[in-house]
């Protein structure tokens, strides 16, 4: 029997992740670099079924995110959330469903901007595609949810996932999303190219097997170091006895070497001889 929040589960025909996952960011511009961070995601989703007909009448995802630091580092955790909700309505039609983006805020500046929110984001629009003909409720952009120099990332962000916004503005500070369904969302897939899902089953077997790798190299630099320290002593104590072994493997191969080719000739002479 497996562990719930570690392993993946099916509803209907669809496959879920896991409830617990392992985010490695590495820098968007250097993708085949080593990590720059690691993220905890824990995902928790609830279904509400009416009693009468067994109908979905409501449910809602939560995406939590922390940061993974190492033991005594002076970077503090970060951590959030993003949420997405399902609403069938009171009446046929009515059925929504809410993108709230959420906020996130990293720090040291090399976490933003690494796609880290357009993973999160892009859960919770194929979460949402569940149901296809809900209607996305309205998203509203305010002037005091980004500066400046961010406001064109900002609206960029959520029109990527097929979002149009009808802006009150030249600059694009305000806005509010159109009325549209669920099925014109876009999912996006740009984080694959930096952020790779690691399943915790699978990651803590691979820092396991590594930390292994690690001891055992450095067992054998530890035997290595400790031969060599008594070839010193040997030198130190007993110089000329030392070069004259060191002497003697170094003429080795080329005594040998002699000698075979004096057998060889040998053999040669004593079979022309007999001739």
């Amino acid at each position: 029997m497996g562990l719930p929040a570690f392993d993946a589960n099916w509803r209907e025909k669809q496959r879920i992740k896991p409830r617990i996952c392992v985010l490695e960011v590495r820098d968007r511009l250097k993708p085949d670099g080593e990590p720059i961070a690691r993220l905890f995601v824990q995902r928790q989703e609830n279904y509400r079924r009416d009693d009468r007909d067994g109908q979905m009448y409501e449910a809602s995802i939560r995406l939590s995110y922390q940061t993974i630091e190492p033991k005594h580092s002076l970077r503090s955790r970060i951590s959030g959330s993003f949420e997405g909700s399902y609403s069938r309505g009171f009446r046929e039609g009515e059925a929504s469903v809410s993108l709230i983006g959420g906020a996130l805020f990293l720090d040291p500046a090399e976490l933003r901007g690494q796609r880290i929110g357009t993973y999160l984001m892009n859960e919770i629009v194929v979460w949402a595609q569940q149901w296809p003909e809900a209607k996305v409720r309205p998203i509203k952009l305010l002037s005091g949810q980004a500066e400046e120099e961010n406001r064109d990332r900002r609206n960029r962000f959520y029109e990527r996932f097929g979002l149009v916004f009808a802006y009150s503005d030249p600059e694009h500070r305000e806005g509010v999303s159109k009325s549209m369904p669920v099925k014109k969302l876009t999912p996006v897939t740009s984080w694959e190219v930096n952020i790779r899902e690691r399943y915790p089953r699978e990651y803590l077997a691979e820092l396991l097997y590594e930390r292994e790798r690690m001891v055992m190299e450095a067992s054998q630099r530890d035997t290595a170091i400790k031969n060599l320290s008594a070839t010193l002593e040997d030198a130190r104590n007993h110089p000329v006895r030392w070069a004259a072994r060191r002497l003697w493997w170094r003429l080795q191969p080329i005594l040998l070497q002699g000698a075979m080719l004096l057998a060889f000739a040998g053999l040669v002479w004593a079979s022309l001889r007999s001739k």
